[in-house]
């Protein structure tokens, strides 16, 4: 598949998503970085590299678009049967839900997958569920696919109820989308989330694989190889043999976009190389992605993870990459400084890295780790913005010693950072 790099969405200027598409990868690299460094200055005054994602189109390896009713301009008479549709919102407009006909940041093929599932609803005369009148079956479509492996997931998610014609519904993903795991999954709440509190496999394996290369740091700066699609870059990353393994579940978190998240992974392992310790805290470690790629320079590890699944799916994986020096702890990371055992156990010379989600650290870890003040800090953070929020904080106790940022997601104006702190 080629696309040129001016190609633009079908939906662009109207789909909420990718705002930057007006530009190209390069253009938006530097403004990426012109912002970090505007946003950054009075902690980092020096240039911050940003590491270019190796893919330009259908990096993203999930996507889980929503069913909705169809919004008019004019409302239509009362009782008038509005139509489903299955897309995303639309820019500045959360009533608005737009009819996604491709998506160029999606898994390879989606745009044969929508028309299937939409013939598909139509000739079960399925609707869309209402959230304020608590009302109507299909909620979200999660599409997965592993970028290494080929291996796909369909998930269908909807109210209660049995799934009339679930062979139809194989059938219609395995004309269009040949997947290796389809499921039915259910959520009963009211929340417009894309959730199954149970999962009913309709076909194929539980789980799908993906593997992630580990990569050498000198791989990993801003100078490093774009090509456009998933494709090209395999075809030109042939013999690269060291290697991890994973299973992923419908509801596992894993990072969107693997193939950029490799060179992520390389920059902290060589973080992690320069002078290793006896012992590497993972706060907020997830299923271990971060734990995996840096096992073997670490004679322990502690994975620190809220979500029991994110745990389960942790240590499944150690053992699949048969690794047995992570030990994955069950808890919010605020816990982890207050109670028994480990908050009597936490060294400070260890080696810390924190991965916190969009919403940045919790306060009382925030706490904590100022208060801790570990030998080595390593901050991984998707929203630099409260990062630099946090930064206040931080430089109390500890020195900014590196920064740098990874174009996870071409085409939109979030970038990944990675700031280095030791105690000042």
């Amino acid at each position: 598949m080629d696309l040129p790099l001016s190609r633009q969405c079908l939906h662009f200027g109207v789909c909420g998503g990718c705002s930057h598409q007006h530009l190209s990868c390069e253009e938006q690299i530097i403004e990426k970085q012109k912002v970090l460094e505007s946003l950054f200055a009075p902690y980092w005054m020096e240039p911050i590299a940003v590491t270019p994602s190796p893919v330009r189109w259908h990096y993203r390896n999930k996507i889980d678009p929503s069913f909705a009713f169809k919004w008019y301009a004019e409302a239509p008479p009362k009782g008038f049967p509005r139509e489903t549709v299955l897309g995303f919102k639309e820019k500045g407009r959360w009533r608005c839900p737009l009819e996604l006909q491709e998506c160029l940041i999606a898994p390879v093929g989606v745009d044969r997958l929508f028309p299937a599932i939409r013939e598909w609803i139509a000739a079960q005369g399925l609707t869309a569920y209402h959230s304020r009148q608590n009302q109507g079956y299909l909620r979200h479509l999660l599409i997965r696919d592993g970028k290494r492996s080929g291996e796909r997931m369909v998930m269908l998610i909807t109210s209660p109820g049995e799934l009339p014609d679930a062979a139809g519904f194989v059938d219609a993903i395995q004309s269009s989308f040949p997947a290796t795991s389809i499921y039915h999954g259910v959520f009963s709440g009211r929340a417009e989330v894309a959730f199954a509190e149970e999962a009913f496999l309709l076909h194929g394996k539980e789980r799908i694989e993906e593997r992630m290369v580990i990569l050498p740091e000198e791989a990993c700066g801003p100078d490093a190889p774009a090509v456009d699609t998933p494709e090209d870059f395999l075809r030109e990353d042939q013999g690269n043999e060291d290697c991890l393994h994973f299973q992923i579940s419908p509801m596992s978190f894993f990072q969107t976009n693997p193939l950029a998240a490799e060179r992520l992974y390389g920059a902290i392992r060589g973080w992690c190389n320069e002078q290793p310790a006896e012992l590497l805290y993972d706060l907020y470690g997830g299923m271990g992605s971060i734990a995996l790629q840096v096992a073997d320079l670490y004679p322990r590890i502690i994975s620190v993870e809220e979500v029991a699944a994110a745990s389960a799916d942790g240590r499944e994986n150690t053992a699949r990459n048969r690794v047995d020096t992570i030990d994955f702890v069950t808890s919010t990371v605020q816990d982890i400084f207050t109670k028994q055992p480990l908050a009597a156990g936490l060294h400070p010379e260890a080696d810390v890295i924190v991965d916190p989600p969009r919403s940045g650290l919790h306060p009382k870890a925030l706490k904590g780790l100022v208060e801790w003040a570990p030998a080595r800090l390593l901050y991984v953070s998707c929203n630099p913005a409260r990062l630099q929020e946090e930064m206040g904080a931080l430089t109390e106790v500890y020195r900014l010693e590196s920064l740098r940022a990874f174009d996870l997601f071409p085409h939109t104006p979030h970038v990944e950072v990675v700031a280095a702190f030791r105690p000042s």
